[in-house]
């Protein structure tokens, strides 16, 4: 039975079935209509007396009569406030009725509903007293966008926990159009065919705040059957909230850079994230964050976190180096929301820019050796910068420092939209264990994507078109594809796509973009959520 939960309740303790009730409440309110008939009588002979009393001699009057019917009427009136009362307590449990708990000029409502749970009794029925058949509870359970369990009084109970999940089911084939590709170290490495089915995201998330209302939480669970079927921490961390409008975060979540990367892979328009965001883009790390608002449709966050991609690195292979990062968008004309396709079809055209920037220096061991945390960049053909003779024989680059700038522009209006990013990264500083032909490097790239609803709600085309290029070399991708909501909802997605792969530096496995991919990239995914 669903309940108005936005009003403090007292909740029924005992288990009634419905025909015990219906008839319990038969039997009252029978009970309670003699009972009035009857006192409605008396009330009238009383006052029948009471006149008589004026037009006839004292003498002739019976005293002992009109006491007797008097101290009837109020033994009646008495049984009838206790039937009153049992017949609320039984029939009357979606009846909103002010808080007699409530002193005040303007008493608070309370709604009683009925609570479905087993207690000890050792009375019957009829002989319970009416302060043990009924128990306030503190929190309740929902469905709100999620799973939920929430206090009714925050203050009183400053604890809550929203559960959310969602999964893809995905299948992706390869067709090479090459068969080897060489990286700038001179290595030939061989470009495969695949054909896989895969669970790419099977997440839980928990949130919700304890302690206090302003101590917030975030945990996120991920398995998927490309990282050896193992369940990972992704994100968590606590939150303070120190004003309406700034937040500060700790524990580990998304390096604060590139749009796309922030927003989340449920919401991408294709299957996945373009190959050039995922190629700049940074990862997941351990630090302080703060998340705060200007303006009226303003969003900024800043970091200083452990590195760049150092999602579930042991501190062992990382470095002493802190790395850095902030971003914001602005909503110009009105809040953009959280799709960057245009579900709702917005009467008014929308419009977001933003910007994001990083600085992540690396270092080496105390023997000059790169660390684990280093190997995440790529040359712009794929090769590891680490990775000995990738920029001179022999010789192994083992520090450098990373610049990464980006700015994003998304626009949308009547069922169309388009995004686009454009990253810029500079490879500064570097050290190695010989001598280096540059001192430097620069790498650019970008992507422009579009789409639209030709069925509002339900289904939508789209085009992409990304590529990646600097000192090295150069890769792109063009792409199609389609979503159809079975439901008109997103939280239930089907999806195809298919890629243009020209000389990938990506290697990127949640994306099915590898290194050195030369081919046909084709997708087809099944997404849901709750």
């Amino acid at each position: 039975m669903t309940a108005l939960l936005d009003l403090p309740r007292t909740y029924r303790c005992r288990k009634l079935t419905v025909a015990e009730g219906s008839l319990r409440t038969a039997i009252l309110f029978e009970r309670l209509f003699v009972l009035s008939n009857r006192h409605f009588l008396l009330s009238v002979l009383v006052l029948a007396f009471a006149l008589s009393a004026n037009a006839i001699d004292p003498i002739e009057t019976s005293p002992a009569t009109l006491e007797q019917l008097q101290t009837q009427l109020t033994q009646q009136a008495g049984e009838i406030e206790k039937l009153r009362q049992r017949l609320d307590d039984e029939g009357s449990c979606l009846v909103v009725r002010p808080d007699r708990a409530d002193r005040s000029c303007t008493p608070g409502m309370i709604e009683r509903v009925p609570l479905v749970t087993e207690l000890p009794v050792e009375a019957d029925c009829d002989s319970i007293d009416a302060s043990s058949k009924f128990k306030t509870l503190d929190v309740y359970a929902d469905y709100d966008r999620g799973f939920v369990m929430r206090p009714f009084d925050k203050t009183k109970s400053p604890y809550e926990v929203k559960l959310n999940g969602w999964i893809q089911f995905r299948h992706h084939a390869f067709s090479r159009h090459t068969e080897t590709w060489t990286d700038n170290a001179g290595i030939t490495r061989p470009v495969l065919n695949r054909n896989v089915f895969d669970i790419e995201r099977a997440r839980l998330t928990f949130r919700g705040f304890a302690v206090n209302p302003r101590l917030t939480y975030f945990l996120q669970l991920d398995g998927d059957t490309d990282g050896f079927h193992t369940v990972d921490f992704f994100d968590y961390w606590w939150a303070w909230q120190l004003t309406d409008r700034f937040q500060i975060q700790m524990g580990k979540r998304k390096v604060t850079a590139s749009r796309q990367w922030l927003l989340g892979a449920r919401r991408t328009r294709f299957i996945d994230r373009p190959m050039a965001n995922d190629f700049f883009r940074p990862d997941r790390t351990v630090g302080i964050f703060g998340v705060g608002k200007f303006a009226q449709h303003g969003h900024y966050e800043l970091m200083v976190g452990n590195g760049y991609r150092t999602a579930n690195l042991p501190e062992a292979v990382s470095d002493n180096q802190f790395t850095f990062a902030a971003t914001s968008f602005f909503d110009p004309l009105g809040d953009f929301g959280g799709q960057i396709v245009d579900f709702d079809c917005s009467s008014n055209a929308l419009l977001r820019i933003g910007h994001s920037m990083v600085y992540s220096p690396q270092a080496s061991n105390e023997s000059g050796i790169p660390l684990d945390e280093s190997d995440f960049l790529r040359l712009t053909d794929g090769t590891r910068l680490t990775q000995t003779g990738a920029l001179a024989p022999g010789v192994t680059v083992s520090e450098f420092d990373l610049w990464l700038y980006g700015i994003d522009l998304a626009w949308k209006h009547r069922g169309w939209s388009a995004t686009s990013e454009v990253f810029i990264r500079w490879i500064e500083s570097l050290h190695s264990d010989g001598a280096l032909p540059v001192d430097g490097t620069i790498q650019n790239g970008c992507y422009v994507e579009g789409g639209k609803f030709l069925v509002a709600q339900t289904l939508d085309v789209n085009l992409r078109f990304s590529y990646v290029e600097g000192d090295f070399g150069n890769g792109s991708e063009c792409a199609a594809g389609f979503n159809w909501y079975p439901l008109s909802k997103p939280t239930v997605k089907f999806s195809f796509d298919f890629t243009q792969l020209d000389g990938s530096p990506l290697q990127n496995r949640t994306s099915d973009i590898l290194v050195g991919d030369d081919g046909t990239l084709f997708r087809t995914q099944f997404q849901a959520e709750f």
